[in-house]
C-alpha cells in the first residue's frame, strides 16, 4: 500500500498522523481519524476485566503498539484545517481517499489497513537508525563511511522496505510511483518528483536487472515528446519479462524501437 503524504514525509513518517477522507456523495464533507505509534508496547489485557479477558485473547495476544482513534473517521472543518492543524503540532498528514463517510465499518477496516501500514514504515525507519546508529562509531571512533554521509539513514529507508517486498509488489508499488512522478513532473512539482524517481531507482535496485528499470526511468525524464509513452511501455516490459512473457516482450521491445525511430 503506498500512502498519500499531504503534510509530512515518507521517508521520515513521525510516528502520529492525521488520517482523512473526502466524501464520495459530498467532496467538501471531509472525515479525519488518528493514529499513534506508542514508544512503549502495551499489554492491554492486563487492564480488561477478567470477565472480558477471554475476548482479548480471542484477538489476539493483547499487545498493541499503535491505534487509530476514533477507528473510523470523524467530521473536521475541512482540508485547509487539517494541513494547518498539522503542521501546528508537527503531525504527517495522510490522505485515505475519496469514501462513504456513513459507512463506518468499512472505514473502519480501511483505517486500520492505513495505521498497519504507517506503523511498518515507522518501524523500517527505526530498524534503520539503530542499524546506522551503532554503526556511527568505529574502531575507537572513527565514523563508519557506510552511515556517515549526509541524509544516508533515511535514504535507505526505501531500500530496507522494499527489500521486504515480492517483486509483484513492487511493481505495483512502481505503477503507482510512475503515475505519481508525470503528475509531479507535468504540475512542476520539482522535489515531489526527485523524491518519486529516488524511490524508482530504488526499487530498481529490488527487481533483475533485465526489468531494465534504468531504461525506463531514462524514458521518463528525458523530456521527449513521446516520453510519457516509451516509459509505459519500459513498465510493462518489465511485467511481462515477470510473467515469462517473451512474445510480449519481443513486441514491446519493436513498439520502442520505432519510438525511438532506431
Amino acid at each position: 500500500m503506498t500512502l498519500d503524504y499531504q503534510v509530512g514525509d515518507s521517508t521520515n513518517p513521525k510516528g502520529h498522523a492525521l488520517i482523512y477522507f473526502r466524501d464520495g456523495s459530498n467532496p467538501g464533507r471531509v472525515g479525519a481519524s488518528y493514529v499513534v505509534i506508542l514508544p512503549v508496547s502495551v499489554d492491554i489485557s492486563k487492564y480488561v476485566p477478567p470477565f472480558l479477558a477471554g475476548q482479548v485473547e480471542q484477538l489476539g495476544s493483547g499487545d498493541m503498539s499503535s491505534f487509530a482513534f476514533p477507528p473510523a473517521p470523524e467530521p473536521v472543518p475541512s482540508e485547509e484545517w487539517l494541513r494547518e492543524t498539522a503542521r501546528n503540532r508537527g503531525d504527517d498528514l495522510l490522505f485515505g481517499g475519496t469514501a462513504n463517510l456513513s459507512d463506518v465499518t468499512s472505514l473502519m477496516e480501511i483505517v486500520a489497513g492505513i495505521s498497519a501500514e504507517y506503523a511498518s514504515q515507522y518501524d523500517s525507519l527505526a530498524s534503520v537508525r539503530d542499524i546506522a546508529g551503532a554503526g556511527q562509531v568505529d574502531n575507537g571512533g572513527a565514523k563508519n563511511d557506510a552511515v556517515a554521509s549526509a541524509g544516508a539513514p533515511i535514504a535507505d529507508v526505501n531500500d530496507v522496505m522494499y527489500g521486504m517486498m515480492s517483486e509483484p509488489d513492487l511493481l505495483t508499488e512502481l505503477t503507482t510511483l510512475m503515475g505519481r512522478f508525470q503528475y509531479e513532473s507535468s504540475g512542476g512539482d520539482t522535489a515531489g518528483a526527485r523524491e518519486s524517481e529516488a524511490k524508482i531507482r530504488s526499487i530498481g535496485r529490488h527487481v533483475p536487472d533485465n526489468r531494465r528499470i534504468d531504461l525506463l526511468i531514462e524514458a521518463a525524464t528525458d523530456g521527449r515528446a513521446e516520453s510519457a509513452t516509451r516509459a509505459q511501455l519500459y513498465l510493462e516490459r518489465a511485467y511481462a519479462m515477470y510473467r515469462e512473457d517473451y512474445t510480449r516482450v519481443q513486441i514491446i521491445e519493436q513498439e520502442i524501437q520505432a519510438l525511438s525511430g532506431d
